[in-house]
């Protein structure tokens, strides 16, 4: 894994002497910022227009998202890796989707092989490719949107989605995602889904979010399946959700209404600008701590110890 972070700096350096002059002032947490605070295709023609954003992008993304294990993304997939422990290979297998890619960290952080990833952004493709380039790897990677059918005929073992899911903003963008999800699945694949601690507020939304997936024709693998948090620093906290599920049949076709299904609800309602700025801040906030120690809370435990409060910093800390 410490080669994978050393491969991903120097990718930022090689990609940040192709960066043009004036884009190299704008920041991460700006750069975000922009994106959440527009449509999905209004953010996308902006990095497409303005030809140096996106690299700028894929170059912070590296330096700041990874930053050697402190950024949110990689934090992300050592804490999936840490909490699925010996199972992680029985989990995670066979062919891989990695939906929302961006550079491969959790193909990275993870060590997995032959994976196929695809992102919305493609210069975030360019960097993860570079990385590959420098650790000798040979994943594959394409430019899709995962909130329309995804362009995927093969059959996969695992779709993994880190960090992904809560920017699914409609029921029809959770109908087509789920239902993509299990189309590209063989029987038995693995769904694995991570969540950053702002897009659940409650621990009772977590658990619509696992009975909706049931129509979809996932089981959910309740042992792993909860609240992760971290237990190794009492400077830092972080804590991310975690879904594991298994396919079990085919979608079952019938029409699918359920209005407390999917992630826009269950966060507080902000317009565009304010998410942007909310999105500034946080990403603004110095990390000093490579978390490496984590628990996972089950669903069920969750519910007994916390009943359905909010989750918020100091609740969280005190599970």
């Amino acid at each position: 894994m410490n080669e994978w972070y050393k491969a991903c700096r120097r990718a930022a350096a090689l990609i940040h002497k192709t960066i043009p002059e004036p884009y190299r002032q704008r920041t991460f947490s700006g750069i975000i910022g922009d994106i959440k605070a527009l449509p999905a295709k209004k953010a996308l023609s902006l990095v497409s227009r303005k030809k140096g954003i996106g690299l700028q992008y894929a170059y912070l993304y590296l330096r700041e998202g990874i930053d050697g294990g402190r950024g949110y993304q990689a934090c992300a997939a050592e804490a999936l890796s840490y909490v699925l422990g010996e199972y992680k290979n029985k989990i995670i297998r066979g062919r891989i989707l990695d939906v929302g890619c961006a550079v491969g960290v959790t193909a990275g952080v993870l060590s997995l092989e032959n994976v196929t990833g695809f992102d919305l952004f493609s210069d975030l493709l360019i960097a993860a490719k570079t990385v590959d380039s420098l650790t000798m790897r040979s994943n594959r990677y394409a430019v899709a949107d995962m909130t329309h059918d995804w362009p995927f005929m093969a059959t996969f073992d695992t779709v993994v989605c880190g960090l992904v899911c809560h920017h699914l903003k409609t029921q029809s963008e959770n109908v087509t995602f789920f239902s993509s999800a299990n189309r590209v699945l063989n029987q038995s694949g693995s769904l694995v889904i991570t969540l950053p601690s702002g897009s659940i507020a409650r621990p009772s939304q977590l658990g619509t979010l696992n009975r909706g997936l049931e129509h979809f024709g996932f089981t959910i693998n309740k042992d792993f399946s909860g609240l992760v948090v971290s237990t190794d620093s009492v400077q830092s906290l972080f804590w991310m959700f975690l879904i594991t599920a298994e396919k079990v049949s085919n979608e079952t076709g019938d029409l699918f209404i359920d209005p407390d299904f999917g992630f826009p609800l269950y966060r507080t309602p902000v317009s565009r600008e304010e998410k942007g700025d909310q999105a500034r801040k946080s990403i603004c906030m110095e990390r000093t701590v490579r978390h490496t120690r984590f628990r996972l809370i089950p669903l069920d435990r969750l519910l007994k110890i916390n009943g359905d409060d909010v989750l918020v910093y100091d609740i969280v800390k005190r599970l």
